[in-house]
């Protein structure tokens, strides 16, 4: 089973979309602080190796970027200008919640690499 979640992150919150194999089966909106990450981590947690994939917007891409570096998940992070070439030929309109499931979807179609892995420790 796989299973991707598109991250689209604004200033004070992000949109998170979850697919399994391609197909969307949840969103919500979480904050960009403890108790957000809180859920965000919760659902990880339920999966064996998450994608995650979202788009670098510098200051605020930041908090997720630490956040998911510190409980060692692996994560596509993207190039704004990549991003908006990638989504522009998937979405019809434009909102957050669209964003970050088209995200998603571009995930399960370009297979892109992780930009972090962590180590394995045995």
């Amino acid at each position: 089973m796989r299973v991707v979640f598109g991250i689209d992150v604004s200033k004070v919150s992000s949109e998170v979309a979850i697919l399994v194999n391609g197909e969307k089966v949840h969103n919500y909106t979480i904050s960009n602080d403890a108790i957000g990450f809180a859920r965000l981590l919760g659902d990880l947690k339920t999966v064996h190796k998450p994608e995650i994939i979202f788009e670098a917007t510098g200051v605020y891409s930041r908090r997720l970027q630490s956040f998911l570096d510190e409980h060692g998940y692996a994560y596509t992070r993207l190039n704004p200008l990549e991003a908006k070439k990638q989504l522009d030929s998937l979405r019809v309109r434009k909102t957050d919640q669209i964003d970050a499931e088209k995200l998603a979807q571009s995930q399960c179609v370009l297979n892109r690499k992780p930009t972090y892995v962590q180590e394995e420790v045995y």
